[in-house]
């Protein structure tokens, strides 16, 4: 026996999808996502509700850590390491620190924002099981597409065709995993 991915429905509307959407939420199920062709008002929020602060909280700790360093190299290279006397200005001049400590954190933040924002949404995975569904095809179309996983707790493929069934869905099927 092949092992289920989860249960794909496909929606003809915006509203339907976003209806279906919240009698999922309202109804238990954590594990399911939706594939739209285009953003649909307050579907994220019913999918993904709550705050999501990893990805500030990661940029802001790497900002820190960022000047801190680029700070930390220009003092150890020119107050201790090569300590020169320019015109009579102490080793550690911090005016002229801020510019490259600025650019340095800068630098760093953006990298691990990049890299942060890669990995919660999971991009350097090439092939995920949703491709395989047939509906997914028109996602990026004009259909609306909500797959519930077989992960999630509440999973019963016998009761959650029969939920989209009830809630209007145009085709249903299973996923392979």
């Amino acid at each position: 026996m092949k092992k289920l991915f989860g249960l794909v429905a496909e929606f003809a509307t915006p509203d339907a999808v976003r209806n279906a959407a919240e009698d999922l939420r309202r109804s238990g199920f954590r594990a399911f996502e939706a594939y739209t062709p285009y953003p649909v008002e307050g579907l994220d929020r019913i999918i993904h509700p709550g705050p999501k602060p990893l990805l500030p909280l990661l940029m802001f700790t790497a900002a820190v850590l960022g000047a801190f360093w680029g700070y930390w190299i220009q003092f150890w290279d020119e107050a201790l390491n090569y300590p020169i006397n320019v015109g009579g200005r102490p080793y550690n001049s911090w005016p002229a620190f801020m510019v490259g400590t600025f650019e340095f954190m800068l630098l760093v933040t953006i990298a691990a924002g990049f890299i942060g924002m890669l990995a919660a949404s999971g991009l350097p995975r090439l092939y995920h099981p949703i491709f395989e569904a047939g509906a997914f095809e028109r996602a990026s179309r004009d259909r609306f597409v909500i797959c519930i996983e077989a992960t999630d707790p509440r999973f019963d493929a016998a009761s959650v065709r029969a939920l989209f069934e009830r809630l209007g869905a145009e085709r249903i099927e299973e996923v392979p995993a």
